[in-house]
């Protein structure tokens, strides 16, 4: 039972890696397992791995569940309700902040120097979001050793970055340009063509190194600077909106939806933070 549960946690947590902007590492706080999903990747490599895989693996096939069958339905969405679906997410985002203000009692722990912290965060997510452009999807993408390399190393940073609430892995690729050509790979491979493959392997293996690296980094960070890091994760968070941000509808149905499917997004992620009562 346990297991079908942590699959279908990873299956959401791989929704939030499909969208530019939202982070897996949100939704693992949450879902209250953030703290044993970055202790358990960087268990992988000690004596303790076993534990670790039987952790990690019905998460991990939850995430390639969701990524298998919703990449054409995220794409759908995208180009054909763009507003809404962004601002869903946005209000799946904020509604973490009160959370994260709760865990991190912020009243009592935090001083200036958090706060400083709290706006370098959220203004390096806004500069992202300036810099953020669209890309279009490779039609007749060919495979080189330059693109594999590339692909390698964004799969590195994308993966170190997808730990963090606030900052996905699919908002690096995409601003490395590297995300049309992996949603495309993804679509490809489903259709059977395997000449796309050897992409999918470069960047699927800079993923396990990023991992490696960055759960390491973070779980020292949040053992020796505790409150810092909390900060860091707050202002990550409040500042992913800017990242995400679509703009605003047009046509007074589009307003409807937009602001139902913010409400909708914030109430499901206020109400599954209160149901958190865990720190990270």
């Amino acid at each position: 039972m346990i297991r079908w549960v942590n699959i279908f946690k990873g299956f959401l947590m791989g929704i939030c890696e499909l969208i530019p902007g939202v982070s897996s590492g949100t939704m693992a706080l949450l879902l209250g397992i953030y703290d044993e999903f970055i202790g358990a990747i960087s268990r992988i490599v000690t004596k303790d791995y076993k534990k670790a895989i039987l952790f990690l693996l019905p998460l991990v096939v939850g995430m390639g569940i969701a990524v298998l069958t919703l990449t054409s339905l995220i794409e759908y969405l995208l180009d054909r309700h763009m507003v809404p679906t962004h601002w869903f997410f946005i209000g799946l985002v904020l509604g973490v902040v009160p959370m994260m203000l709760r865990i991190s009692n912020y009243r009592v722990k935090f001083r200036s120097s958090h706060y400083i912290l709290v706006f370098l965060a959220v203004a390096l997510l806004f500069s992202i979001g300036l810099i953020r452009g669209d890309e279009t999807p490779p039609e007749n993408l060919v495979v080189t050793m330059p693109l594999l390399i590339k692909m390698f190393f964004s799969g590195i940073l994308a993966s170190m970055t997808m730990l963090l609430p606030g900052i996905s892995g699919s908002l690096v690729l995409l601003i490395l340009g590297s995300y049309s050509i992996v949603i495309y790979s993804i679509n490809q491979l489903k259709a059977f063509n395997l000449e796309i493959l050897p992409v999918l392997i470069a960047v699927g293996s800079g993923i396990v190194l990023g991992l490696l690296l960055a759960s390491r980094v973070i779980q020292y960070m949040l053992s020796h600077y505790t409150y810092l890091t909390y900060a860091l994760i707050l202002g990550l968070v409040m500042g992913s909106v800017f990242a995400i941000y679509p703009g605003l509808p047009e046509t007074a149905l589009s307003w409807i939806m937009t602001v139902m499917a913010a409400i909708a997004g914030f109430t499901i992620s206020w109400f599954m933070g209160t149901r958190n009562k865990e720190t990270i």
